[in-house]
């Protein structure tokens, strides 16, 4: 059992790790064609045919993707205000909490977003632009992303230990 949860962790870990790195190279992508772009009207030649549709896209795709892995690195926005003023077994139990409503919300966003892909595969229903794509090819990222927050919030909350309450860098102890 030990070893099929290694292997799980291992596979949503690496995952995560993955569309991370997909988020990466499309913001290098965006940036590389931002100055190339910039360098071509400097010189007078056309622009980049499709460069802004491309940019809105993976804006929203950086976003989805990289979700999982700041959750799992928990580098996601709190605030802190409440749970540093409380006792330790307080603010385990606020962290429970808070750790079961994220792994709900996400699942049902999952649900939601899978049913909104499947429903434009069906619809065959595409994005006009510059470019023209079917409307799928942005609406997956969604689903993988909620599944994956869900999950994370899921192991966070498996994980969650009452002896060790959760410490926060600026709480002042």
């Amino acid at each position: 059992m030990k070893q099929a949860m290694k292997t799980l962790e291992t596979g949503y870990v690496g995952l995560i790790y993955l569309l991370a790195i997909i988020a990466v190279i499309l913001f290098f992508l965006i940036t590389a064609g931002i100055a190339l772009e910039v360098f071509l009207r400097a010189l007078g030649m056309p622009s980049i045919y499709g460069l802004v549709d491309f940019a809105e896209a993976s804006i929203y795709a950086m976003a989805m993707l990289a979700a999982p892995w700041i959750q799992y690195h928990r580098a996601h926005v709190r605030v802190m205000v409440l749970p540093e003023a409380l006792p330790p077994r307080a603010r385990y139990l606020l962290e429970l909490f808070t750790l079961t409503v994220c792994t709900v919300v996400c699942a049902i966003l999952t649900y939601y977003a899978f049913d909104n892909f499947f429903v434009s595969v069906e619809r065959d229903e595409l994005i006009f632009g510059e470019l023209i794509f079917p409307e799928w090819y942005l609406q997956w990222q969604a689903p993988v992303a909620f599944l994956l927050l869900a999950v994370g919030f899921a192991r966070d909350l498996v994980l969650a230990d009452a002896d060790a309450p959760p410490t926060y860098e600026t709480a002042k102890e």
